[in-house]
């Protein structure tokens, strides 16, 4: 057996090296799971917003709100206005609960109520219990451009249902913030956009944006979200997300 000599053998070494390694090239999923963990990846996190409903004719009704989120499981109060004392605990997509001081009692939302305005506004209730990307959508690259990737996404099979049964994500191809979406009904048609603005450091580098702006297509109806207060891995209990502390923590 003919040996290679060992000055020829250091030669291909060296040029093997000089070689540039071709980066892997994300896909889809793992483009959505990184700004799904920017927006949900927080052992909790607490908000507090002025929600601002903006109907058709231009008059506008304000509230004060927040939510705390741990998991899956939120709770949201609302501290001003009419709706003062207002609240709604979401266990999961499946099991929500409001609580209505006019009634001083929680009821259970119907499955069936799920796809309704929350609080007239237009999020759904739907809207409110969605809580991870990653665990209802599967994402395809629909298209891009030099800054953002804008990410097709539909229901992941076997995954948890989502609010809309098609998005459009539009993630900022610098930090992997999700600086906006679109859903679209059964049909294909967009029925409502969800625009992100002002992304914001609320302290250690945990950013937020603190302008939502959230368009029914269908009706031209607004709600505008205006983030005052951001806390992350504050050390929320578990024990604030029960029935009890929603009736009586109010």
């Amino acid at each position: 057996m003919r040996r290679v000599p060992l000055t020829l053998l250091a030669a291909f070494i060296a040029v093997a090296a000089a070689v540039p390694r071709v980066a892997h090239a994300e896909t889809a999923d793992e483009i959505l799971a990184k700004a799904d963990k920017l927006t949900n990846g927080w052992d909790d996190q607490y908000m507090k917003s002025t929600m601002t409903i903006i109907d058709i004719d231009g008059s506008k009704k304000s509230y004060i709100f927040s939510i705390a989120q741990k998991g899956e499981k939120r709770l949201v109060r609302f501290e001003s206005g009419e709706l003062k004392g207002m609240a709604t605990l979401i266990l999961n997509r499946d099991s929500v609960y409001a609580y209505l001081p006019g009634f001083k009692k929680v009821r259970r939302v119907a499955a069936h109520n799920m796809n309704q305005s929350f609080a007239g506004s237009d999020f759904s209730n739907d809207d409110m219990a969605f809580t991870s990307w990653t665990n209802s959508y599967v994402a395809t690259i629909d298209h891009e451009d030099a800054d953002h990737w804008y990410l097709s996404c539909l229901p992941r099979p076997g995954g948890v249902k989502p609010p809309h049964p098609k998005a459009i994500a539009k993630i900022d191809k610098k930090n992997y913030q999700l600086m906006g979406y679109e859903f679209f009904d059964e049909a294909g048609k967009k029925v409502k956009t969800f625009d992100n603005n002002d992304l914001t450091d609320w302290g250690g580098g945990k950013f937020r944006n603190k302008i939502i702006l959230v368009t029914d297509n269908l009706t031209g109806h607004q709600t505008r979200l205006d983030l005052i207060e951001a806390k992350f891995n504050a050390g929320i209990k578990d024990s604030l997300f029960t029935e009890r502390e929603l009736e009586w923590g109010k």
